[in-house]
Formats: structure tokens, C-alpha cells, sequence
């Protein structure tokens, strides 16, 4: 829920930047929000969304429209794709598919993100 939450926030300019660890609700909306595409050229803030490839609710293609959609918002946007991670491959609580590698690999970009994106005033 905190990928689509968080992006949601970045279309009301509520944040200054945004990271979707694996945000669903691409092409149908989700928790009463507007599906992620549409909601997509509104955004009002940069935005990073990481996504593993094995993620068996959030289908590669969809990422892929998203990364088009995200494009057009005016605003800098990136999505990165790990190909062999599932549905919550940052969260080590969850044995299962907890991805080490990928895992760090998107801490150390959301960071790197936000430290370009994220500024004093």
C-alpha cells in the first residue's frame, strides 16, 4: 500500500520527492485511488519507482507503461526493474522474497534519489 500511497501524494505535490517500493494498482486503482497510469502525468514532485521483475501482481508491462506515463509529467522520474525480485523483495521480515542484493541495490538509489531531488530551503 506504500508505493501507491506514496505516489499519490507526489500527483498532490504533498512531498518534495517520491520512492514507490513496488507500488500496485498500475492499471486498476487500488485502496479507492485512481489507477497509477492515469494518475501518472499529474505528478507534481520527482518520483522513483522500484519493481521486481518476479512480482506476481504487478505485471512487467504494466511497469513499463508506467515509466512511459511517469515521463510526461514534467518532472524527473526513473523506474528501475530487478529482474529476479518478487512482490517485497526489500522487506527482510519476509523470508520468502527477500532480495539481499536488490534490496540494497534500491536503498542505496531511493537515497541517492532523494538526495538529488530533495533540497534545504
Amino acid at each position: 500500500m506504500g508505493g501507491t500511497v506514496s505516489f499519490f501524494a507526489a500527483t498532490r505535490g504533498l512531498v518534495g520527492a517520491a520512492a514507490s517500493f513496488y507500488g500496485g494498482g498500475i492499471e486498476a486503482g487500488r485502496f479507492g485511488f485512481a489507477p497509477l497510469l492515469e494518475l501518472a502525468p499529474t505528478l507534481r514532485a520527482a518520483w522513483i519507482g522500484l519493481y521486481g521483475d518476479l512480482d506476481k501482481g504487478i505485471p512487467v508491462d504494466q511497469v513499463e507503461a508506467l515509466r512511459t506515463a511517469a515521463a510526461t509529467s514534467g518532472f524527473d522520474t526513473a523506474v528501475v526493474r530487478y529482474a529476479d525480485a518478487e512482490h517485497g523483495f526489500h522487506c527482510d521480515a519476509r523470508e520468502a522474497v527477500f532480495n539481499p542484493v536488490a534490496a540494497a541495490d534500491a536503498h542505496h538509489r531511493t537515497l541517492e534519489f532523494f538526495s538529488s531531488h530533495l533540497h534545504d530551503k
